[in-house]
Formats: C-alpha cells, structure tokens, sequence
C-alpha cells in the first residue's frame, strides 16, 4: 500500500466518482440498537455528518459525483445526505444490493430459496435473544438480514448450518453481523455504477474501513483508512479523533483548488 500522498496527478484526473464509506469513515461509529422480542418495540440512534463535511461536500460535487456506500439500509442514507442530495447523487445501500440513481432503484433478483434462508436465520436469532442478552435486534433491512449483537461465533455458526450450498456471507461490522448472498457486494455495486456512466471502475475512488469494504476497495481506485486492518492501493493516515473520510475530502479539494 502507498500513501495517499504519492497519488500522481494523473491518477486524480482520471477520477469521476468518489464513493465514501459511511461508518468509521465519515461518521464516528457506534449506532445504539434495540428491539424486543416479538418486533413491536424498536429504537435506533446513530449520528450525522459534520457541519464542516456537508460544506466541503457541497464543493467537491462541483468537480466529481459523490457516491455513498454502506451496509445500511437507503432510507438512512438518503437521510443522512439529504443536505446534499441532488440528481447527480448516488447511494449504494445493503452493500450494493440497492442503488439509487439518477432517480430510479437498481437491485439484483434473487430465489425465494434465498429470502427464505433469510427469514430461517431470523427466527433462529429471534428465539436466542429470549435469553442471550448479547443481542440486541435487527437493523431494517430488504436484501440483507443484519442482526445487531457482540461479537459471537453463535451466528456465524448457525448461517454455516442454515446455509448448507455455502451461497451466504456473513461478515463481522463492528456492531453486529451481515448475512446476505455472496453474488453481491459492494465491489460488484461499483462495477455496476461504472457500467452505467460507461467509465473503467477504476475512475470511481473508493473509501472503506472493514471487512465489507474489500470488494469495493479492490474494484475501484482503494483508499484504506484503517490500513491494519483492510488494504488496499491507497491509504490515508488519521489521528484517532479525526475520521479518514472527512481529510479524504479536504485532500481532493486542495488538489482541484490548484
């Protein structure tokens, strides 16, 4: 991996879109969830960009469509970048089952085989928050299933067991598990996005800090901004408080700016 800061300028030119990762990246982690048992109770609290990081955005989509990548579901994103949003934005939501583009939603068709391995999953983690504590609920989701909890081998355990063709992921976010199909991630959104603006996935440069992030960093021009845990081409260096996303931007600014 290079540092951030031997990008040539060629490199940045050739650039289109700039995907940011959402959590960890431009927004502090740490989203508090709970759900009771049975569904009827449900609370949900995370947190919003920077004053400083909209006005920054507002100028960076001049030079380049901004693109926003995450495992969360897309109500949440268009939410998150209502300040911003225009026609030109693009949200890839569930990562990369549900794109939101130049006013339409893009998503992949999947069996009832696989909604019902979904929904199997489910109830199997429903009946074990009746006494493991550790969990907490689940995030509302329509492509993915993304039960909030510490980290367990019970869950990736019981996907293996459900999932017998071995056809589901189930990755570790820091706060709980994604489990959905392992045709789709947000790598293959991103070559879906170049394939409709006809450019090389490589013009599309792309942020992430976990393991959901690999595909996506790989696909596109990768900038890894927790490079001890996720590589790619590209790493920018952060002190703990600050957030890799937010001097990626300042970054590209100062390059269009000269």
């Amino acid at each position: 991996m290079k540092n951030l800061n031997e990008i040539t300028k060629q490199e940045l030119k050739a650039i289109k879109v700039v995907t940011f990762d959402i959590d960890g990246v431009i927004i502090p982690t740490g989203t508090q969830l709970r759900e009771n048992q049975d569904g009827t109770e449900f609370y949900m609290k995370s947190k919003q960009l920077s004053t400083k990081f909209i006005k920054n955005l507002k100028i960076l989509k001049k030079y380049v469509r901004l693109n926003f990548s995450s495992g969360r579901n897309i109500l949440y994103l268009k939410s998150l970048v209502n300040e911003i949003f225009d026609q030109d934005i693009i949200i890839q939501a569930e990562n990369g089952n549900l794109t939101w583009f130049e006013g339409r939603i893009i998503h992949p068709v999947y069996s009832t085989n696989y909604f019902n391995k979904l929904r199997d999953i489910r109830e199997r983690i429903k009946a074990m928050m009746l006494t493991d504590k550790r969990i907490r609920g689940f995030e509302p989701k329509m492509f993915i299933l993304t039960p909030h909890c510490d980290q367990m081998e019970d869950i990736p355990n019981l996907v293996k067991q459900i999932d017998s063709e071995n056809d589901l992921y189930c990755l570790w976010t820091n706060e709980g598990y994604d489990i959905g199909s392992k045709t789709m991630s947000k790598g293959q959104g991103i070559i879906n996005i170049a394939k409709e603006l006809k450019i090389d996935p490589k013009q599309i440069m792309t942020t992430g800090n976990n393991y959901n992030d690999k595909e996506m960093l790989q696909s596109g021009k990768g900038v890894s901004v927790e490079p001890d845990r996720i590589q790619a081409e590209y790493f920018i260096e952060h002190k703990p408080e600050e957030l890799g996303g937010e001097l990626l931007a300042e970054f590209l600014l100062r390059y269009y700016a000269s």
